[in-house]
């Protein structure tokens, strides 16, 4: 795939601005700095909630993101570029025990109250049974499957391309909204509709429909559910490449709908988890690209 806005990428000799390698140096700064606090602070409450085995790990990552910001060897440098976008969303699995740790009640009836109101019932239990066409079924279910590679593959794409200012700029986002999701998800947690009602009536059966229920039966944390951090990282993520990488953004733009609309339909969220992430994750684009050179 060939980029169509690389000319204001690099100078005629294939060097960085020094204005973008500066705003590259300090989004990758943040993005460790992020996640560095993030990781100190769990630490404690999972010490405390006696996982002293992850609280260890935690500690070890602290020490892991020190050297990254601070050394300035070649690997320190791709250790410290790479980290966040993979440790970030790593730490989803944890949050059911961070919960636990803080002793918060899940707010699924407070939500419901917000559905009800914002869309006059409940769309998760009724969308799939008002449309119970296994092609729609089995495109949503696709399109929401495709989040997981498309958490990696665009800022990657950036990565190989040696566009730094890029990359170093959509892992900020990818962090903050990361972060800021884990975090509502420990203070506020809600459980979704999958928990508390299971396959919602009419949505029919087919293989990704399957494969999307087997995901999430191995590997989602309950009470991570508002707001979406699906949603709100795929929108993000489209807002960026619209910027940097345009088909990718149309790519994107897509399957953010898809992701949208397919966790809604396949009972996953509620629909204003969806509406929360997709704000949170417009916020946080726009505030990185507001500023960006």
């Amino acid at each position: 795939m060939t980029s169509t806005d690389t000319s204001a990428n690099v100078t005629h000799n294939g060097a960085l601005p020094e204005e973008r390698l500066e705003a590259a140096s300090d989004a990758r700064a943040q993005s460790l700095q992020w996640l560095g606090v993030y990781l100190a602070v769990s630490a404690v409450s999972l010490a405390l909630a006696d996982h002293r085995g992850l609280a260890a790990l935690h500690a070890g990552t602290v020490l892991v993101v020190g050297w990254s910001l601070f050394s300035r060897g070649r690997l320190a440098r791709v250790v410290g570029d790479l980290l966040p976008l993979f440790a970030a969303p790593a730490l989803y699995g944890e949050i059911p025990m961070l919960i636990a740790a803080m002793g918060t009640t899940y707010h699924d009836s407070l939500v419901q109250r917000w559905e009800v109101t914002v869309f006059g019932g409940q769309p998760s239990r009724e969308l799939a049974g008002r449309f119970p066409i296994s092609r729609v079924s089995e495109l949503l279910h696709l399109g929401y499957l495709a989040y997981y590679p498309a958490i990696f593959a665009p800022p990657l794409i950036l990565y190989a391309r040696r566009r730094t200012h890029e990359f170093a700029e959509t892992v900020l986002v990818l962090t903050k909204i990361y972060l800021l999701c884990w975090v509502s998800f420990v203070l506020l947690p809600v459980e979704g509709p999958r928990y508390l009602w299971g396959t919602p009536a009419g949505v029919p059966d087919g293989a990704a429909r399957r494969l999307a229920v087997r995901i999430l039966a191995s590997g989602s944390s309950r009470g991570a559910a508002f707001p979406s951090s699906h949603m709100a990282v795929m929108v993000g993520q489209t807002m960026l490449a619209l910027r940097w990488q345009r088909r990718v953004g149309y790519a994107l733009a897509v399957t953010s709908v898809l992701v949208g609309v397919g966790a809604v339909y396949g009972g996953f969220h509620y629909a204003v988890d969806m509406v929360a992430g997709a704000l949170l994750g417009v916020v946080c684009a726009a505030t990185i690209l507001r500023h960006s050179p």
